[in-house]
């Protein structure tokens, strides 16, 4: 169901009748052309589609979080919104899912997993700029969570995280270099909140520790953490969109196509150490 309906609105999207929300290229892009930036809208309405007539349960809360999230998100495919806006919403979605959570935790570690899931939803949205990039890497990630929640028990954990994939790869299938559509700020912010999602309350149910969804996407957070660190230490203006990720050097340097294969490799030896580390009894 994840698939036919994501599938539907991406072909709708790609149609004549919705030509909008078009990333223009600049001196910071890696496409050449005009591309529509709403992927991730498909992608979403698979996923929506299919846990409405799941048996899979999602909390209020945890709906209210991801909704404002879209909602904003929608809004700023359409026209540029500001930074503090989306920041806002950013920090209330992450603050209510961690009054989701299914216990009480110490009052220190809030701080600590509001500032991180925050991060983690913008450095999605950071690493959104190659084409099959962010996709793959949404792949590999929640396949990998999936699998080790499947393998000790936890079924509905294992289902979300298979709905994600599933919806993703429809996604790929046309976000493959060259791109015909882009996630958009819809599909990263979303993306980027549902891992912190998956990582909080798998951790929390016992399914994995938290060193699990840092070893799976660390070709993400360890590239956008080390360069907002370098751009930050130069004295630059962090938040701006700009090319100095490894990824997009790398692109630039031997091509999209080619920088992908890299990365790709670079996702296989995380999941693999983040599968060891599951089956040692480590994360």
């Amino acid at each position: 169901m994840a698939a036919s309906i994501s599938l539907g609105v991406m072909w709708l999207l790609l149609s004549n009748l919705f030509e909008f929300a078009l990333d223009v290229p600049n001196h910071r892009s890696l496409h050449s052309a005009p591309v529509p930036r709403t992927g991730g809208w498909a992608l979403v309405a698979g996923m929506a589609g299919a846990l409405a007539i799941s048996p899979l349960a999602v909390q209020p809360m945890v709906s209210v979080a991801f909704l404002l999230l879209i909602a904003v998100s929608a809004l700023d495919d359409l026209r540029d919104l500001s930074a503090r806006l989306r920041f806002a919403v950013h920090m209330g979605s992450v603050s209510l899912l961690l009054l989701a959570l299914p216990d009480t935790l110490p009052w220190w570690s809030y701080p600590i997993l509001l500032i991180g899931g925050v991060w983690v939803i913008n450095l999605y949205n950071f690493m959104d700029g190659m084409d099959g990039f962010a996709g793959s890497m949404t792949v590999f990630g929640f396949a990998t969570l999936g699998l080790v929640s499947f393998w000790r028990g936890y079924g509905e954990l294992a289902g979300i995280c298979g709905l994600l994939v599933v919806s993703t790869l429809v996604f790929l299938r046309y976000n493959w270099p060259p791109a015909r559509i882009f996630l958009g700020d819809v599909g990263s912010t979303v993306l980027g909140l549902a891992a912190v999602a998956i990582s909080l309350f798998g951790w929390r149910q016992g399914a994995f520790s938290l060193l699990l969804p840092l070893v799976v996407f660390a070709p993400f957070w360890l590239d956008a953490t080390l360069t907002l660190m370098k751009r930050m230490l130069a004295g630059k203006r962090w938040w701006e969109a700009h090319r100095e990720h490894w990824y997009q050097r790398r692109a630039l340097l031997v091509g999209v196509r080619c920088a992908l294969l890299t990365e790709l490799a670079i996702m296989v030896l995380a999941s693999a150490m983040a599968l060891l580390l599951a089956l040692i009894g480590v994360a």
